[in-house]
């Protein structure tokens, strides 16, 4: 997964993305990529006491945002580790959560999102990027997935199955603004989930093939 993250952003930012700046001159805040997210997440609850209260949690999309965060916590590791020494910390970091007590997914609501948000609160710190601050990071992350249900070989499946959708919106169009990203009705990730759940065994190759055809067709 560090291998196809470090390819995607060399594709997406260019080959000195580590700088800090796209070959663009933009700036990329990998930190700020993760707070971001993980309040998209949060959003996927019914916290709103003024609006729909009653509301189910998307928990697809509670997965599918921790996807994304996973990109970006991968990223911001690459741009301060050599891919050896990230890949260390990361298996560190995930035998850790592996120790630690089942988080119990009947817990309260504000307790859930509580512990999303103590992943951001992680993201927002402006402290350098060292062993232990990623540990911490990563501990949140962990914790994250675990009240979502999302166990390691999803989160990887996942993890190959956005990496697809992220290079099919880049080769379409992302970057300049053309792509569309709503399929008949349906967001890009809901239409990617739909052709996954067909598949008897999972292809990178084949899943973009899928995603080609699905958009051609659209109106």
């Amino acid at each position: 997964m560090l291998q196809m993250q470090s390819a995607l952003n060399v594709a997406t930012n260019g080959a000195e993305w580590r700088s800090g700046l796209t070959q663009l001159g933009k700036t990329i805040d990998w930190r700020r990529c993760i707070y971001m997210e993980t309040a998209e997440l949060i959003d996927s609850y019914p916290w709103k006491h003024w609006k729909s209260v009653d509301a189910a949690v998307d928990e697809e999309n509670v997965r599918v945002e921790l996807v994304d965060i996973w990109h970006f916590i991968l990223s911001l590791a690459l741009e301060k580790f050599e891919i050896d020494q990230a890949a260390e910390l990361l298996i560190a970091a995930l035998d850790a959560a592996s120790q630690k007590d089942a988080v119990d997914r009947d817990s309260q609501l504000m307790q859930k999102i509580a512990m999303h948000e103590a992943m951001m609160t992680v993201a927002l710190q402006t402290d350098p990027v060292d062993e232990d601050y990623l540990v911490k990071l990563l501990g949140c992350f962990f914790d994250s997935c675990a009240v979502a249900a999302l166990d390691f070989a999803q989160l990887y499946q996942l993890y190959m199955a956005k990496n697809v959708l992220n290079k099919f919106r880049q080769d379409h169009g992302y970057k300049e603004g053309t792509y569309i990203k709503v399929w008949d009705g349906k967001e890009d990730n809901v239409v990617m989930f739909e052709i996954i759940r067909e598949m008897s065994n999972f292809s990178g190759d084949k899943l973009y093939q899928h995603l080609k055809l699905a958009y051609t067709q659209l109106d």
